[in-house]
């Protein structure tokens, strides 16, 4: 699965490619087709320690995620194909998300009523509130 993804004889990676790549070195692993050298290889890549704990944390990220989609499918190549093969599919188009504004917005996510100007004119907005002036007698 991995070697049919992920070409295994790079010479080098970028950061995003490394993470990408130990993120699917996870699945694989929790699938159970290790791959030691590789994953000694990407975390080599790696010149600080948070860098390697990055890296880390993507390997174990595959692992947790793989336990949590297997279930709904027969085979490991099903889990697979969700997690890896569907996510290079390409994004929906910008268009396709936007929303109309002729719909019905839900109270909830409208403009709430305190950001709206109060009652007063322009000048009252630069006059002192009357708590804050002396009474002169």
């Amino acid at each position: 699965m991995y070697e049919r993804a992920f070409d295994v004889g790079w010479e080098s990676l970028s950061a995003e490619e490394a993470v990408e790549r130990m993120y699917a070195l996870g699945i694989a692993t929790e699938l159970g087709h290790e791959f030691p050298e590789e994953r000694k290889r990407l975390r080599g890549l790696a010149s600080t320690a948070y860098e390697r704990s990055v890296l880390d944390l993507a390997f174990e990220e595959g692992r947790r995620e793989v336990r949590d989609v297997r279930p709904n499918h027969e085979t490991d190549e099903g889990a697979w194909e969700e997690l890896i093969e569907a996510a290079d599919s390409p994004a929906p188009a910008r268009e396709s998300l936007s929303v109309d504004p002729s719909t019905d917005v839900p109270e909830v996510v409208d403009r709430p009523g305190a950001l709206d100007g109060f009652d007063i004119d322009e000048l009252g907005r630069l006059r002192f509130p009357s708590l804050l002036k002396r009474d002169e007698e």
